[in-house]
């Protein structure tokens, strides 16, 4: 099987649809989230969260939710590293939220937030932040970000595999051969084992027992250059594509 993996779109639909034009041959598509989550301040297209949700709709198969899309549908996450937050977090001013979280957590203060169709805002809330997918007995993950933060709401990023033992064991539980990540937005693929992580850029990456996870380029253009990545589960292979130059 061939499962083109993607993830954050941030509202980029001239990005996405370059993505679903280049692909060819592929059995599923999974996208990681992040398909909303705007800001000017960093990104230089022009945003159409509707035209992403919809062209995902109608071409991905599995769908998790990132941080932003948990923002842009104002729901709470189910997975993070902080003990509790409160039901009313939405309507809490943002200078009560920065005091409550101590700076630990995303507050989204320069995003503009898109004006969805009812249909859009519906898939954004309903989705789950983690899936699975079994291919020839073997299992694989899909959330936006590491476990306890699977849609990556916090202010955090780990560089080894000491960092992200929940993760690690939240794999084993469910049985899980290899985890996909996205939300780092890295140049090329992050190859992740219990110990080291490694960057690759080769046009084919061998996928290894010891990689426990790999964390996916971004489709929207960044300092990096953008697209996905393409697995297949026979050759246990990683093939990124690039849709678009780094800036």
């Amino acid at each position: 099987m061939k499962i083109a993996i993607l993830t954050d779109i941030h509202e980029d639909i001239v990005s996405l649809e370059k993505v679903f034009h280049s692909m060819q041959n592929i059995d599923k598509v999974v996208c990681l989230g992040d398909i909303t989550g705007f800001s000017p301040l960093f990104y230089g297209h022009k945003p159409d969260a509707n035209a992403c949700i919809d062209l995902l709709r109608k071409n991905a198969d599995i769908v998790v939710a990132g941080n932003h899309d948990l923002f842009t549908a104002r729901r709470l996450p189910s997975y993070h590293i902080m003990k509790r937050m409160p039901d009313n977090w939405y309507e809490l001013t943002l200078a009560d939220r920065l005091q409550m979280t101590k700076n630990r957590v995303w507050l989204y203060q320069d995003e503009i937030l898109p004006k969805l169709s009812d249909k859009n805002m519906d898939f954004l809330q309903n989705l789950k932040e983690w899936e699975t997918l079994i291919d020839d007995n073997r299992k694989y993950l899909f959330s936006h970000f590491f476990h306890p933060d699977m849609s990556g709401v916090g202010k955090w990023f780990p560089f080894n595999g000491l960092e992200i033992k929940e993760h690690l064991r939240f794999m084993k539980d469910n049985n899980c051969r290899m985890s996909f990540l996205g939300h780092s937005h890295p140049p090329g693929c992050i190859m992740v084992n219990k110990l080291l992580w490694t960057h690759a850029e080769e046009e084919t990456i061998k996928v290894k027992m010891h990689h426990k996870a790999v964390i996916c380029p971004a489709v929207t253009r960044g300092k990096h250059p953008g697209g996905y990545i393409i697995f297949d589960t026979v050759r246990q292979t990683l093939k990124p594509v690039y849709v678009n130059p780094g800036m």
